[in-house]
């Protein structure tokens, strides 16, 4: 494999929406992710195989507090270590532009999110209420000290 770690594009924006609908049920529209990704305060990655985007991660970084929108990783590429490598990328990028601390909400049920977050240095600190839809179930929050 010829991973690449690289800057998400707006022209990225059709591919990880229909990867983001395939793997979640649910998307954010192309035109947020061609907005968003060239937002300079954000800190929207992909990591690409052979030019073909494989995995994304897209964290909003607004002052000293940044979240942790989502990170996805192809079901063939899973277990090659990509999440951990696009994370940490992505994490550099958030200590470079200040962020002190990371949030991010992940499904109850979503047992192996929580163990990836975990072994990331994520730490639960508390949970939503009836924060997802379809179905309805509470998020854990988590949090990285930088």
């Amino acid at each position: 494999m010829g991973i690449k770690f690289r800057k998400m594009l707006p022209e990225d924006a059709s591919v990880v929406s229909e990867f983001e609908k395939r793997l979640f049920g649910t998307c954010t529209d192309e035109a947020s992710y061609k907005k968003m990704c060239t937002d300079e305060r954000n800190i929207y990655m992909a990591a690409e195989d052979n030019g073909i985007v494989i995995a994304y991660c897209a964290i909003i970084a607004l002052y000293e507090t940044a979240d942790l929108c989502n990170i996805a990783v192809k079901e063939e590429y899973r277990r090659c270590h990509i999440a951990e490598k696009l994370l940490e990328r992505c994490v550099m990028s958030c200590k470079d532009k200040g962020v002190s601390r990371i949030l991010l909400e992940a499904r109850e049920s979503n047992s192996p999110a929580i163990c990836f977050y975990k072994k990331m240095g994520f730490m639960e600190i508390g949970k939503r209420k009836k924060y997802y839809k379809e179905p309805c179930e509470d998020a854990v929050i988590m949090e990285k000290i930088l």
